[in-house]
């Protein structure tokens, strides 16, 4: 339903001079750090957490709000892993990329070299036929109102998972080494949250309250997320053909959808380099600029689909 686009760097080539004339928002000072890391720890306490209180008081409310929380903070991880592939999550890049590795990735089932490969690549190729991610908000299953409700239900269903979480690999991307670093990272730590919640809990709770969160409402959210930001319709195809889409939200999104600042999409896209606590003030520099590229902003995700579907033949 859309055109081929130009490359983003065709549109937001004039705001990275923001860059060097505001170099403290791309540096990962200790503030930045401590948000981070507090930022990694209060997700796994919270999802760690309602599974307790499960645990403690198992009835079957107690048991829906375990899940729906350990899965809103499963995509806090994702999003945390989305700033360990920018290596923007510690400044020491060793000690990132084994944070991103070991406690935002592997929990969620993502392999963190090829995940790194994939989404930098989708940086390079936004708006173009080669986007790895073109897939998830584009195609012939997403242009008409039933197909793209089908798609939605599927990845609520688990039907996603893989392709979302272990998607393809792509040609950049480098070889045996960080693919064995990635396996060995799922299995170990898999494992680990498996034996953990074994013995404190019991066996059957690693996969009602870990693996099936990860493959339904995970996933669903992770690709609902993906293709808002990125997905325009035929009236906005013209005015929109950089993809550079911003999303306002809500706090019930914030929590569940896109986690850790990663509504300011549009941003991010213009300077990767910019962390993500930062991203607000770095929408404001934009906006006050008379050379800023063109962003949509959209009210919120729930709001975005409806209009889409509206859009849609049926």
């Amino acid at each position: 339903m859309t055109t081929a686009s130009p490359t983003v760097d065709e549109h937001v080539a004039p705001a990275r001079s923001i860059a060097h004339e505001s170099a403290e928002l791309t540096r990962i000072s200790r503030g930045v750090v401590a948000f981070n890391l507090g930022y990694l720890a209060l997700a796994w306490l919270v999802a760690l957490g309602a599974i307790a209180v499960f645990w403690l008081h198992p009835a079957w409310y107690t048991f829906v709000l375990a899940f729906l929380v350990v899965s809103s903070r499963q995509q806090a991880l994702l999003n945390c892993e989305h700033e360990a592939v920018h290596r923007k999550f510690l400044p020491n890049r060793k000690l990132n990329e084994r944070v991103g590795r070991y406690l935002t990735a592997a929990p969620v089932g993502s392999p963190f070299g090829a995940a790194r490969a994939r989404h930098l690549s989708h940086h390079q190729l936004l708006g173009r036929p080669e986007d790895p991610d073109r897939e998830l908000h584009q195609g012939e299953d997403k242009e008409t109102r039933g197909g793209l409700v089908r798609y939605f239900a599927n990845a609520l269903l688990g039907g996603y998972a893989g392709m979302i979480l272990m998607g393809p690999r792509v040609k950049t991307e480098p070889a045996s080494s960080s693919a064995r670093a990635d396996l060995i990272s799922l299995v170990v730590v898999q494992g680990a949250i498996f034996a953990g919640l074994t013995l404190t809990t019991a066996w059957w709770v690693y996969p009602a309250l870990w693996l099936a969160p990860l493959a339904s409402a995970t996933a669903f959210c992770h690709l609902l997320r993906s293709f808002v930001e990125h997905a325009i319709t035929e009236s906005e195809s013209e005015a929109h053909s950089n993809r550079l889409i911003t999303i306002r939200s809500n706090l019930l999104e914030r929590a569940i959808v896109a986690p850790y600042y990663m509504n300011y999409h549009a941003e991010h896209h213009i300077l990767p380099a910019v962390p993500a606590p930062r991203l607000a003030e770095l929408q404001h520099r934009i906006s006050a600029r008379p050379d800023a590229p063109t962003i949509l902003v959209r009210p919120s995700y729930g709001a975005a689909i409806r209009r889409y579907l509206r859009e849609l033949s049926r």
